[in-house]
């Protein structure tokens, strides 16, 4: 009898502590990933850097919050824009992404999630990941891209060129859409 009456006990007892933890709405390993992951040192909104080299402005970043971990000299962000400018101060291009990272030893920058680079001339890049390489001034992805230059597309996978986006090379499986010169931007018609 006594064994009888504990394991109905046992088995309330284990569900109510599943409960309780929250196993298994979760998917496996997800506790123990957050649990590994270092917290901020500060959490920043509205945040604000600026690069700078011999005096000179290289880029100026903004973002909705910034995650800075001082131990391991990064900086995580959301919701990133960043200007490059040129050596008149002005700014030449301009990119946005749903997160980032800045590596504050190199000054490195990495751009995540929805990766769209818009240069002064017009020309667009799209992708999903692209590093700023502080050291060589250049911007660099290996994932999959798209440059759009007037009604021009080139698509291919990786990427190595110039911030501004006036030199750039996409290093295979490139396509090319080209418009003929004669006709007018899309949705117009051709003469």
């Amino acid at each position: 009898m006594e064994i009888g009456s504990t394991r109905p006990l046992s088995l309330a007892l284990l569900a109510a502590l599943l409960i309780a933890c929250g196993c298994g709405r979760e998917e496996p390993g997800a506790r123990a990933v957050e649990r590994d992951k270092p917290l901020p040192d500060q959490v920043i909104t509205d945040f604000r850097l600026t690069e700078t080299a011999s005096g000179k402005k290289e880029w100026n970043m903004s973002a909705r919050r910034a995650y800075i971990y001082d131990s391991r000299g990064l900086i995580e962000t959301e919701g990133m824009e960043v200007g490059f400018y040129d050596e008149e101060g002005e700014i030449k291009s301009t990119l946005v992404a749903d997160r980032g990272v800045i590596n504050r030893g190199t000054d490195d920058m990495e751009a995540r999630g929805h990766v769209t680079v818009t240069s002064n001339s017009g020309v667009t890049l799209h992708t999903e990941t692209l590093n700023w390489i502080s050291k060589t001034r250049r911007i660099v992805s290996d994932d999959s891209v798209r440059v759009v230059r007037g009604g021009d597309v080139l698509t291919g996978v990786g990427f190595r060129g110039e911030p501004d986006l006036g030199s750039f090379e996409i290093l295979r499986d490139m396509k090319a859409t080209i418009r003929a010169q004669d006709e007018e931007q899309p949705g117009g018609t051709v003469d």
